[in-house]
């Protein structure tokens, strides 16, 4: 796997891994049981993909890499002093979307930034891009029936 496939597929992973991380947390600030139902099918999916991009990093040649912990620490901690206890299902909805906006977005830079990485890695940004449209859509779906 050449350089810039690899810092975008572990850019990607990592992504993952940090957003599986951020969704379980906020899952535990949820009242409503299909929101928070939804939140934790999202985690799965997330790590899900971010094993299989990890395996494609590997099958590559290379070494997958690990969120910082330091990373995962400030912003579980950044979740907890956004909800300071409360359990606000509406609250953590909205903030689980805008969240999903800023990972395409930032997607969609490193995708542009590193313009030469192989096929299969730009495939991957595409499907983790496609995971967040989801995420928002049944987010939406679900906050719509309350």
């Amino acid at each position: 796997m050449d350089g810039q496939s690899y810092k975008l597929a572990t850019k990607c992973s990592k992504g993952a891994k940090m957003g599986a991380t951020a969704l379980s947390h906020m899952a535990d600030y949820c009242e409503d049981g299909k929101v928070k139902d939804t939140i934790r099918d999202y985690v799965v999916k997330h790590r899900d993909l971010a094993r299989e991009i990890d395996g494609a990093i590997a099958g590559g040649g290379r070494q997958p890499k690990d969120v910082w912990k330091i990373a995962e620490w400030f912003a579980l901690k950044g979740i907890e002093f956004k909800f300071a206890g409360e359990h606000d299902t509406q609250a953590v909805a909205s903030s689980a979307v805008s969240s999903a906006d800023k990972a395409i977005e930032s997607l969609e830079r490193n995708a542009r930034t590193y313009s030469l990485a192989d096929p299969e890695v730009c495939d991957y940004v595409r499907r983790t891009i496609e995971l967040q449209r989801d995420f928002k859509e049944d987010m939406t779906e679900v906050m719509s029936k309350k």
